[in-house]
């Protein structure tokens, strides 16, 4: 399996003037740092919670016809499917329509149900495009989310300088770990 932004978000869940007063920064202080720590922030959050913030658009690429017939999209929460398209063993490419799937939105991860179709063998993968997002207004994000993106890009600022071989989410702050817990999506709600 194979995911791939196509589409980052238009807007980050706080903005650069937040960050620098949240840092009480003066005016104008690294704005392209800044910029940076903020995406990477709503990057990680969203890798730890199984959740995207704000719309992007993800490209899932499968090797082979899933057994089952149902597929983890693990960007959530979907918003639309843009497309589903398999391929023939002759490398024909094969558009499913709207009524050959089902999204279930109940289940965590959210999952596409798929119908194997009758005139054709799908033996080259699956292709699915999808449009994920919470909110498509940064300001209606929940508070909680939009404050541990704030932290955490405090946090990488206020660390910039020390690598760690554990990585970002090994040394996630307590603070944001506590207020991203209520989002963290793991098995069924």
């Amino acid at each position: 399996m194979v995911l791939r932004l196509i589409a980052p978000p238009v807007e980050e869940p706080v903005t650069t003037v937040m960050l620098r007063d949240f840092l009480r920064l003066p005016a104008d202080q690294e704005e392209d740092l800044l910029g940076r720590l903020i995406r990477v922030a709503r990057e990680t959050i969203e890798q730890y919670c199984n959740l995207v913030m704000l719309p992007q658009s993800w490209h899932l690429q499968l090797d082979n016809w899933p057994q089952s017939g149902r597929v983890a999209l693990y960007k959530t929460p979907v918003i639309s499917i843009d497309k589903v398209q398999g391929f023939g063993v002759d490398g024909t490419a094969v558009l499913f329509g709207s009524d050959d799937w089902r999204l279930d939105t109940d289940s965590r991860p959210q999952r596409l149900y798929l119908s194997r179709p009758q005139h054709i063998t799908i033996a080259r993968g699956l292709v699915i495009e999808l449009t994920a997002g919470l909110s498509d207004d940064p300001e209606k994000l929940p508070e909680p989310l939009r404050h541990a993106c704030l932290v955490l890009a405090a946090h990488l600022y206020d660390n910039r300088n020390i690598s760690d071989v554990q990585g970002i989410e090994g040394t996630l702050p307590e603070t944001v770990v506590q207020l991203l817990y209520p989002w963290l999506r793991r098995g069924r709600l």
